[in-house]
């Protein structure tokens, strides 16, 4: 099982369990807009531990960077942290550079 992430028309952040096929985690607020573009940002952290960093953009003009382990302790997460482009974001694409 997994977690499936999903931005969507309301400005909310989403996790659906893939296992149960059930929400596990909802930010009603993650943006003002519309989220367009998300990505997790790495595949594995420093040694070897899963990335637990989320990226969102939205129709707002603002990329958010949020870590999923606040996810499920009864509080609202907040961003670690934002950038405001005053742009109308459309999409967001990440890169994970791996050492060989």
């Amino acid at each position: 099982g997994g977690l499936l992430f999903m931005g969507s028309e309301d400005g909310k952040l989403r996790a659906w369990d893939t296992t149960a096929g059930t929400m596990a985690y909802c930010i009603d607020d993650a943006h003002a807009a519309r989220v367009k573009g998300l990505t997790i940002l790495g595949s594995k952290g420093e040694g070897g531990d899963p990335s637990y960093m989320v990226a969102t953009a939205s129709s707002d003009g603002v990329v958010k960077v949020w870590d999923m382990r606040m996810f499920g302790n009864g509080q609202q997460p907040l961003p670690l942290a934002q950038a405001e482009t005053k742009s109308r974001l459309t999409c967001l694409a990440g890169c994970s550079v791996m050492k060989i």
